[in-house]
């Protein structure tokens, strides 16, 4: 490698403080495991209910849950893997920027942090189509599922690519840590402001459709009609006014910490000689992981069909662990 594309970066030694790295990797794992407990229910709920996986708006909260899950199981992943170089004292040993870059919870992070904005102004998104076009969105076959799921997953891969930019092009050995030095700063502004920005359109677009929805409830208060397309229309203006109350606290738990976290950290290490040691705002990420717990309390709370499946869900839980329990006991 030339010395024009080495890379000058702070040791580790001069910020690493033991009691608060250690923290702030501990902090990683309650986070991640309820947020990957609860979209692991959310998901199965949905899959294994036949009404609730062909319905276009559950297979877009699938799709949601599903980035939510990519995105609290490389938290745990991260965790642990911090945890360990912490308490094993392996941070003085170095990797260079590409092996932090191949640990596993570093590219699935990549590709989950677009996923999961991206997700949730689809799902804004298809709650407009909804109640714009309602008997033209109840006749949609799955194509419309295929390219409202695909597109931003697609786009959130293409976008990820490029956090590899630096770690390809330039030569430097950090710790085993692997904190985000080994990402570009300018890849990692663009990426933490794009996603704020996106869960910003997400909520400021679900204002106008919440309108909407009022309107259209005053004019179904006057028909006294049962039929199926009336109950579907129901049900998907209740499915909206659920993900708006979603959205409200998307727009707290989501866009905000994503906007102030990069900000922070961003003000804190500002030098191309980049710290190691990452501030404590980066913490403020983790309140995305309560917005994802929160969904799946809402959507148990308002959708009867998906609170039973996840009553079911957590019954085949205990069944297995007391089945499981019998045959240790037996032996």
């Amino acid at each position: 490698m030339s010395n024009s594309s080495s890379l000058i970066i702070q040791d580790i030694s001069e910020c690493f403080e033991f009691r608060n790295e250690l923290l702030k990797a501990i902090s990683f794992i309650p986070f991640g495991i309820c947020s990957t407990i609860s979209n692991t229910i959310l998901i199965i709920a949905i899959l294994r209910n036949t009404h609730l996986r062909y319905r276009h708006e559950m297979q877009i909260v699938c799709a949601l849950s599903v980035a939510d899950f990519v995105e609290a199981f490389a938290t745990v992943c991260g965790g642990v893997y911090r945890i360990l170089i912490i308490l094993l004292n392996l941070k003085d040993q170095k990797f260079h920027l590409l092996q932090c870059m191949l640990l596993p919870h570093s590219w699935l992070w990549r590709w989950s942090d677009f996923a999961t904005s991206f997700m949730l102004l689809t799902t804004t998104c298809d709650r407009i189509l909804s109640v714009i076009f309602p008997l033209k969105y109840m006749r949609w076959r799955s194509t419309y599922s295929y390219i409202a799921i695909g597109l931003p997953y697609a786009l959130s891969a293409l976008l990820s690519m490029f956090a590899w930019h630096r770690s390809v092009t330039k030569y430097a050995e950090i710790s085993m840590l692997c904190t985000n030095v080994y990402i570009s700063p300018i890849f990692y502004m663009f990426s933490k402001y794009l996603t704020a920005a996106s869960s910003v359109l997400s909520v400021i677009l679900y204002i106008p459709t919440i309108f909407i929805v009022k309107i259209q409830r005053k004019q179904m208060s006057h028909i006294l009609t049962n039929s199926q397309i009336a109950r579907q229309h129901r049900a998907q203006v209740r499915m909206t006014m659920t993900l708006a109350i979603s959205c409200f606290a998307t727009f707290f738990l989501d866009a905000l910490p994503r906007a102030m976290g990069i900000y922070g950290i961003l003000d804190e290490n500002s030098t191309e000689a980049g710290k190691q040691c990452e501030g404590v705002m980066q913490v403020l990420f983790h309140l995305t992981k309560l917005n994802s717990i929160i969904n799946l309390f809402l959507h148990y709370h308002r959708n009867p069909a998906l609170r039973e499946s996840v009553l079911n869900v957590v019954r085949m839980f205990y069944i297995g662990k007391f089945l499981i329990w019998n045959l240790q006991s037996s032996f």
